[in-house]
């Protein structure tokens, strides 16, 4: 027997709904961002608008939930479990593991104890193809935390604070191998670890660096967006455009203006998810700096713009 054991979860379903899904909201939304671009002032502008923004929104949700799915997995070793699903880890000790089973088996095993449960369990309360992430409290089992990307082949294994819900692609390799591992005993237990995504949010916080630029990327955005505000009533017409001599473009609706709050919007959310990505590694903060800062300087850029529009 090879140890350690990966044991990864099945991806294809997932993948393909997720990010087929993000590709089709992402063309959904800037079609309507483009439409925005060209609509009449008033009730078609704001719809194109808010459409756009209702497209972009789960984006970063389905690219994220397709990130942690790629490199999802399921390790056993001979001194414990490690569970690995994007930004969140959790390593358990062998002799932490109380009993590991097949969920559907799972009901004959609490009638052979006399406890009453409900018939199924419930999954998480939002939940897809690929994302099966969640808590759920159960009666007579506890709270539930679902790692997992399918219910079919679903593992539970039990812990005395959680119970965990784990979908490797060959569950029943999974099962054997850990039954092999309990025969064998473990030599050092696993240092207990569990390790979330919001931990990696207090980590930058706690960055002084990291701070000030995000920071200085959200109060600038607000300043976009305040200023735009205070712009729009005060202009007839703006010119959002050049002629290839170099000159402003055909005059157009002031109430445009507020696409570029929005683009900056976008560009800070996107900025931010990136550099999350970058700063989880030591060796990469420095790339995480850099995005945060060209989102800065991009800002400040929208910012010029603005004022330049304005005198024009």
């Amino acid at each position: 027997m090879n140890l350690p054991s990966q044991y990864p979860p099945p991806r294809r379903d997932g993948l393909i709904f997720q990010i087929g899904l993000s590709l089709i909201l992402l063309a959904a939304g800037s079609y309507c961002m483009f439409q925005a671009t060209i609509a009449r002032i008033g009730g078609p502008f704001l719809i194109y608008l808010v459409l756009a923004l209702l497209f972009f929104a789960p984006v970063p949700v389905l690219l994220y939930r397709a990130y942690s799915l790629i490199g999802a997995t399921y390790v056993l070793e001979r001194d414990g479990l490690r569970l690995h699903w994007g930004l969140r880890s959790e390593d358990i000790p062998l002799p932490e593991i109380e009993w590991v089973r097949l969920a559907s088996d799972l009901p004959s095993l609490y009638v052979s104890q006399g406890r009453s449960r409900p018939k199924t369990i419930p999954l998480p309360l939002v939940h897809w193809p690929g994302a099966l992430n969640g808590t759920r409290n159960v009666e007579g089992l506890g709270p539930i935390e679902f790692i997992a990307s399918s219910q079919r082949g679903l593992i539970l294994v039990a812990t005395p604070r959680r119970i965990y819900a784990i979908s490797p692609a060959q569950p029943d390799e999974f099962l054997k191998a850990f039954n092999r591992i309990t025969e064998l005993g473990s030599l050092s237990p696993l240092a207990s670890r569990s390790v979330y995504p919001t931990f990696l949010l207090t980590r930058v916080w706690t960055d002084v660096l990291a701070r000030v630029l995000l920071a200085a990327d959200f109060f600038l955005a607000l300043a976009l967006l305040f200023w735009v505000i205070l712009v729009i009533p005060t202009r007839p017409a703006i010119s959002l455009g050049f002629t290839p001599g170099g000159l402003p473009g055909e005059s157009g609706p002031v109430e445009r203006l507020l696409l570029l709050p929005v683009l900056d919007g976008l560009a800070f959310l996107a900025s931010f998810l990136a550099g999350l990505y970058f700063y989880r590694r030591p060796d990469q903060k420095l790339i995480a700096y850099f995005v945060w800062a060209g989102n800065l300087l991009a800002a400040v850029l929208l910012l010029a713009g603005v004022f330049f529009i304005t005198l024009s």
